[in-house]
Formats: C-alpha cells, structure tokens, sequence
C-alpha cells in the first residue's frame, strides 16, 4: 500500500477524528487518544503537532490517497538516554492487517537514523497486540523481553513487550 509520511496540519482533523473512533485504539494504547474522540481534544492533538520543533519529538501522518489514516511519533530521550527513541504508531481500523504498519514503522526509523544522532529505537506494544508486534518484526526490531504488570489502565494490570531496533551504522 502506498502512502506517506507528512506533518500534521488541520486540514487532517476530520481524518483524524474519524480515525480515531475506535475503542479498539484507545485500548491499546497508553492514555495520548481517548475515546470516545472529541473535537477539542482532536485540534489541540493536532495543533501540538504542527507547532513541534522536532528536537525532542518527531510526529507524523500517515497519509494514504490524500487522508490521514494514521500517525506515527518518535520520542527522543534526554540525559543518558539522549542517543535513544521510543517509537509508537497507531493506523485506522479500516487500515490494518494491510501491512502498513511494518512499512510506516520502517519508513519512520529510516528518517530518524539519518537525520538524528540516535543509536537504538524501541517501542513497547502491549503483549496482547500481536498485530503491533507483528508490524514492528517486520520493520526489524527485535524483542528484547516482557515488562510483567508494568501499566495499569482501566482497573486492569497488563503486561508490554519490548521491542528495539539497534542503528547499526552509528
């Protein structure tokens, strides 16, 4: 599937909100989309976004015939973590199982090895989102082990999975 990676601008909002309108989403990710989705929440998502000086946090859409499908963020770390990432994405339901999400997540580490100092990206799925661990092999990341009860959301403790890809060329 063709798409792109671009900045988020607000002529993406009714995407995104209708992106967004899942509960599916929301469940597995930690608390940055609610559901269900409302229209303040959704521009200030988005306005945050355009307004980032991407020193510290590169933030895209994704972009598939000229709608925005999805998104996809790399948070860089600081101190001695200033040489590492954590990368997470999250696709419409209309847009997964499609394999996108390996191409995105692979497309996005790309732009980040070349273009920031960063040695390691790592992203933490959920052990019950077996599509996102999937997406994230596909792209090369390697599991590297499981964090036991470590996020509480919901009433409910669940367990994440780390996952990391190691820029080889740094």
């Amino acid at each position: 599937m063709e798409f792109q990676l671009k900045k988020w601008y607000t002529t993406y909002l009714d995407d995104f909100i209708q992106a967004t309108d899942d509960p599916h989403l929301s469940d597995n990710l930690c608390d940055s989309l609610p559901y269900p989705m409302d229209y303040a929440f959704a521009a200030e998502y988005i306005r945050e976004r355009m307004f980032n000086s991407e020193e510290s946090q590169i933030c895209r859409a994704i972009i598939v015939d000229g709608k925005a499908v999805g998104g996809v963020d790399v948070i860089i770390g600081t101190g001695v973590y200033a040489r590492s990432a954590e990368l997470s994405v999250w696709i419409s339901k209309d847009y997964r199982g499609k394999g996108l999400g390996g191409e995105v997540v692979k497309e996005m580490c790309r732009y980040v090895f070349e273009n920031y100092p960063i040695i390691r990206i790592d992203s933490h799925p959920y052990t019950n989102h077996h599509a996102a661990a999937a997406a994230l092999k596909k792209a090369g990341f390697i599991h590297e082990g499981t964090m036991h009860k470590a996020i509480y959301k919901n009433d409910k403790a669940y367990d994440y999975e780390i996952f990391a890809l190691i820029n080889e060329n740094a």
